[in-house]
């Protein structure tokens, strides 16, 4: 279940502030949100849309600009990955940046991990 609120395209954060943010999050009766890894982000990118709109049909809160992941930069701890619903790259961004987040809940949390989180 994915977050769909103007905060979605207003709201400016740092990774931490991200991580924190969905953290904390009480929305929709839930609040057991989390910050996207970069594997669960891309799901909703979709390519086939026209640049500027690269986020799957449904979702009404966005920026056509780049989102926070949870995903650390491998080679570079400082920086984790971001992608751009705009044009549907992943860069790695510096931590202290100010990017949206989008926050993501999972009914079934076993299998997300499974999925969505390397081992």
């Amino acid at each position: 279940m994915w977050q769909d609120v103007p905060e979605n395209k207003g709201t400016l954060h740092t990774w931490d502030g991200a991580k924190k943010y969905c953290e904390e999050l009480d929305e929709s009766g839930f609040d057991d949100w989390w910050l996207p890894s970069e594997k669960e982000l891309v799901t909703i990118v979709d390519t086939t849309r026209s640049q500027g709109r690269m986020i799957q049909k449904g979702f009404i809160y966005f920026k056509p600009r780049y989102y926070w992941t949870a995903t650390t930069y491998s080679w570079n701890a400082p920086h984790a990955w971001a992608i751009s619903f705009k044009n549907g790259l992943s860069i790695s961004v510096k931590k202290e940046k100010q990017l949206h987040a989008r926050c993501v809940r999972c009914s079934d949390f076993k299998l997300c991990i499974e999925r969505f989180y390397d081992k």
